[in-house]
């Protein structure tokens, strides 16, 4: 399907200009051209096999609906291996929002929950724009493509399993500071209050990668996620992670650094740098990771990393140590952030009154060149010579 995805905030504004935009011949396809050319080649992408009646179905009837305004027929659904209906999709032509078929697809997924010991997934699509829907639950959010088979048996896992992370004891072998346990509850109240984004800002010293390893804990005793991702901008913070904070404190949980190449995708936890991310997200589906940590999050928006971000439908936590007042607001306002207000705070101020960190002085010296002055006499040749090379003498 291409990449049909841009800033979570701006996404359907900006195909929507896009659809006005195009040529007509190009862009107001009907129902059944869409299928063809972007909804059939994207669910084949996602992994779901269109021959494969066990897995997909067209046009398969809903009992109990009215002859108008819909035909009572699902446009597909997706099965599981016990022949339960997984996920239903309500297509549109691409000249159509797909949100206008919400009521037409509520209706579908509540008779057939009626008639199975779950409520189905929901997708509406035009080809160009899809949306997700655990209807009852959340409301509709756009997503980047469909969702694999193994991505939606993992939802419904963790929707009829995961216990809320409040009610989860923290491991104070990981963390055993106040603030630290304050943070992991701020990102698990986020959360439960139906937000996808969090962001925390601690100070430099006050063990944000511990914290990190605690919440990331907590969400796997709760059940609240399977397949959790760290990300940072450097090499050195990525060995970190995963030798100081996966390996030292999830020690029994299977784990990866992700590499362009030969990507293994039967781990729970995972590293990788940005720079690499940004050169091989597509071979992950969008819900592959129920979990994002971003270090250093304000560095994370820039460049073409922000596919990255909004590729994925993964729960995001950002980590910055820079002082909330230097951070820009586009941080805030991608993890979903009022105004220059973080998740959680805690600043190098609090940590002093806290006695966590020790305060710096400033200590003024003068070093002997500049004292007594660079005199050509007492330099060695090596570095007359190179002084002599930089133009200085």
């Amino acid at each position: 399907m291409g990449r049909l995805f841009a800033l979570s905030e701006n996404r359907e504004t900006r195909n929507s200009n896009k659809l006005m935009s195009e040529p007509t011949n190009t862009y107001s396809l009907n129902e059944a051209q869409a299928r063809y050319l972007f909804i059939d080649p994207g669910l084949t992408a996602a992994g779901w096999n269109l021959a494969d009646h066990t897995q997909v179905r067209l046009e398969v009837p809903v009992d109990g609906y009215d002859a108008e305004p819909w035909n009572g027929v699902t446009d597909y659904c997706f099965y599981d291996p016990s022949g339960d209906v997984i996920a239903v999709v309500e297509a549109k032509r691409t000249s159509r929002n797909p949100r206008v078929g919400e009521e037409q697809l509520r209706h579908y997924v509540t008779e057939i929950a009626k008639r199975q010991s779950f409520v189905p997934f929901g997708f509406m699509t035009n080809g160009l724009l899809t949306y997700f829907w655990d209807v009852g639950a959340e409301h509709p959010r756009l997503v980047a493509g469909m969702f694999s088979p193994n991505d939606l048996a993992r939802l419904r896992f963790i929707r009829e399993n995961a216990k809320p992370s409040a009610s989860e004891t923290i491991n104070t072998a990981i963390v055993d500071r106040a603030y630290q346990h304050e943070a992991i509850r701020r990102v698990g109240e986020a959360f439960a209050a139906n937000k996808r984004r969090a962001l925390l800002v601690m100070a430099t010293g006050t063990g944000k990668t511990r914290t990190i390893m605690g919440l990331i804990d907590v969400f796997l005793r709760s059940l609240s996620a399977q397949k959790i991702l760290f990300l940072a901008d450097r090499d050195a913070l990525v060995q970190q992670a995963l030798n100081d904070g996966f390996k030292a404190h999830l020690p029994h949980e299977p784990r990866v650094r992700i590499h362009t190449a030969n990507i293994d995708k039967d781990k729970r936890l995972y590293v990788a740098t940005q720079q690499t991310m940004g050169r091989c997200f597509e071979q992950f589906s969008p819900a592959f990771f129920d979990l994002i940590v971003f270090d250093e999050a304000h560095r994370s928006i820039f460049n073409r990393f922000t596919e990255v971000i909004d590729y994925f439908d993964a729960r995001m936590v950002g980590l910055t140590a820079t002082p909330a007042h230097f951070i820009d607001r586009d941080t805030f306002r991608i993890f979903d952030c009022t105004g220059s207000a973080p998740t959680f705070l805690y600043t190098y101020q609090q940590a002093i009154a806290e006695k966590r960190l020790v305060d710096f002085r400033l200590y003024q010296a003068q070093t002997g060149f500049q004292r007594k002055g660079i005199k050509g006499a007492s330099l060695t040749e090596e570095d007359r010579d190179l002084l002599t090379e930089q133009g200085l003498v």
